[in-house]
């Protein structure tokens, strides 16, 4: 099983589930702590962009004012390595800060790692439990460099386009639950 959820949820989640890997993909400085329930956990802290312009600086928690940093080929490693070591027998939980953009990605990677000759199907899965999911395009393409299907994922979604939006400073996408044999067995 693999869920997806906002920063505010995790916690809760993961205290229904007690996954045993969780992937926290957040601001930077917005790392949570490890949930007592959870035996792996990796923290990567990056902005939900794709590109950084010199003038786009932000305040951080401490209020200096900061470069933003994109996903990178680090970032996308680290996860490709992390989910390596997860049993499908077990839930995998993943989170950004509203639940629709770095952890749809994420997501988006292991279906399609999980389920590699059917990516449009894949897709079409993935936006019928999650209407709302806006994969960050930079980490998506990252992703089918390591899938060795450049160009497939973001042509899905431009196929299957989301379809519902959340205000991300006020309202948080709902947990969004995949399952390993649905996502094997969706025409």
């Amino acid at each position: 099983m693999i869920i997806v959820t906002s920063l505010k949820d995790h916690l809760s989640v993961c205290e229904s589930v007690n996954p045993s890997h969780l992937i926290s993909v957040i601001d930077p400085g917005f790392e949570p702590s490890t949930p007592n329930s959870t035996i792996k956990h990796l923290k990567l802290g990056f902005d939900d962009i794709i590109a950084v312009s010199k003038n786009n600086i932000i305040h951080r928690q401490n209020e200096k004012l900061s470069h933003q940093i994109p996903p990178n080929d680090n970032h996308i490693n680290n996860i490709v390595d992390f989910v390596s070591t997860w049993d499908q027998s077990q839930p995998i939980v993943i989170h950004c800060w509203c639940g629709v953009s770095r952890s749809m990605a994420t997501a988006t990677f292991i279906l399609c790692l999980l389920n590699p000759n059917n990516v449009e199907n894949n897709i079409k899965y993935l936006r019928s439990i999650a209407p709302h999911a806006n994969p960050n395009k930079l980490m998506i393409s990252m992703f089918e460099k390591h899938l060795g299907i450049v160009g497939e994922i973001k042509i899905a979604f431009e196929k299957y386009p989301h379809t519902k939006t959340y205000d991300c400073e006020t309202t948080f996408a709902p947990v969004s639950i995949f399952n390993i044999k649905e996502l094997r067995e969706y025409k």
